[in-house]
This record gives C-alpha cells, structure tokens and sequence, in this order.
C-alpha cells in the first residue's frame, strides 16, 4: 500500500500550497480491525486505537497555531549601487545574510522597500509584502507555529525590524523542511494514550476538526502500519493496549518524482 492522499489533499498540493503546509497543524490517528479504506476520501473504518499529538497533548478542533509575525522598515536614502541586508534564520539554520543592490529604476525608498520584500519572500519560509508608497514589510512565516528571526544586516541601508507576532504552536504535529524529497517529523515528541486495544494496521493525518465522514475536501494522508517495510513503521510491535502510551520515533512523506 503506497501513500493515499484524498482529493481534498490533492486539491490543496496543486493549487494551494505544499505538503508541509498542509499537514500543519495536523495529529496522526491509528486504526485497526480492517483493512484500510481504498481512497482516503472515504470514511475510516475499524476501531481507533490512538490519536497522536505532540507530547500526547490536548487539542481542540477549532484552535490554530499562529505564525511568527515581524515589521520591517526599510531605511531612507536610495543611493545607487548601496546594499540593503537582512538576517534570517528558520529552521534552525542560519543567520544567514540575504542582500538587495539598490539599481538605478530604484528611484524612491518605497520601490527599494519593494525589492526588498520580494527578495524575502523568495525564501520558502517566508511570506513578505510591501505596503504601498512605504518602507514598511510585513514578513510572516509561512508554517503556523514555526519560529524564526529577523535582523538588520548591517549593510549600507539600515533595517528597522519589531516583532509583531510571536510564533505559537498547539498540541499538533508538523513536518520538518524537505531534503531529498522527503519532509520527516519536527524534533517533537509524538505520542498518544491508546483509546482502544487491537492491531494497529493503518494511519491517517487529519486535521483536528476532521469528523471522518466521507468527504472530497477534507485534507487525509493514509497509509499501512507495519514493523517495517510499511509507510509508518512502529518499533517492535504493532499491538496496541487501552491506556498504554503509544510513541512515534519516526515519521517522513517522500513526494514521488514522477507520477
């Protein structure tokens, strides 16, 4: 059994965003008693053995996490072949110096504001924009909960940076950036309490506020349990009891490379 996506996921990864951003916010619940359904659009069937957060944690199905927020203020002075710098780090790698050369078409601040803006918002992480006729950018991080820097760089042309939001994130589960393809678990602790003893034989990342019930919008990813060889592989055993706490050592989506 491969990665089944529903078309609400589909929908959402060719027209809306990435698989890491779809998944923010996600828990991951285990089923067992039945074979997975063939589409993930389809409603769950067995029993629910364990829903998985972060921690274990409690969560509700209307909260969201919040993404960290910064206001940045571009300095005055568009001098010609001037640099303006500024420092990020996210994903915990960084400060790393990213500059804009003010050209010639740079003939007023906001324009250089503008150039600046499009520069971070080139950066997968971040979400930047320009407010018309000023120096100020809002840059946003794009994954709700995910924390991350900003500084002047120091260059030429100051930049003014105030944190306006800070990252706060829920009891959920998120992925970590992509490398080779694959996007793995953050560094947080997954786990959860089993609500129900039996053999764990497929998963599903829903958003909390999913009721389960056929839908071609709601956004699932589903696959096969198993010790190994399978799309979630638990360690050792996949036998699940009612109260005991099941944890996730390991957890990654690989996107294919050709359909």
């Amino acid at each position: 059994m491969a990665v089944v996506y529903s078309t609400g996921a589909v929908n959402y990864r060719a027209g809306e965003g990435c698989t890491r951003k779809m998944l923010e916010d996600c828990v991951l619940d285990i089923y067992g008693g039945a074979t997975a359904p063939t589409t993930a659009d389809e409603a769950p069937v067995g029993t629910k053995l364990c829903r998985v957060t972060k921690a274990s944690g409690a969560i509700t199905t209307t909260g969201r996490s919040t993404p960290r927020v910064y206001k940045a203020v571009v300095g005055a002075g568009h001098v010609l072949g001037n640099h303006v710098g500024v420092n990020v780090t996210v994903d915990g790698a960084g400060p790393t110096l990213y500059t804009y050369e003010i050209i010639a078409e740079d003939d007023t601040d906001p324009k250089v504001a503008i150039k600046v803006a499009r520069m971070l918002n080139d950066i997968a992480q971040l979400v930047a924009i320009c407010e018309i006729d000023t120096n100020n950018i809002w840059v946003q991080g794009k994954i709700d909960g995910l924390d991350l820097t900003l500084a002047d760089g120091a260059l030429d042309v100051a930049v003014t940076i105030t944190s306006k939001q800070a990252a706060a994130r829920l009891n959920t589960l998120y992925f970590g950036p992509p490398s080779a393809g694959v996007i793995s678990k953050a560094s947080d602790i997954w786990s959860g309490v089993n609500l129900a003893t039996g053999v764990a034989s497929y998963f599903r990342f829903v958003l909390p506020g999913d009721t389960g019930i056929l839908s071609t919008t709601d956004i699932r990813v589903q696959g096969a349990i198993a010790t190994s060889g399978a799309e979630l592989n638990m360690t050792g055993s996949t036998s699940l009891v009612i109260g005991a706490t099941t944890t996730i050592d390991t957890g990654s989506i690989t996107l294919p490379k050709s359909a």
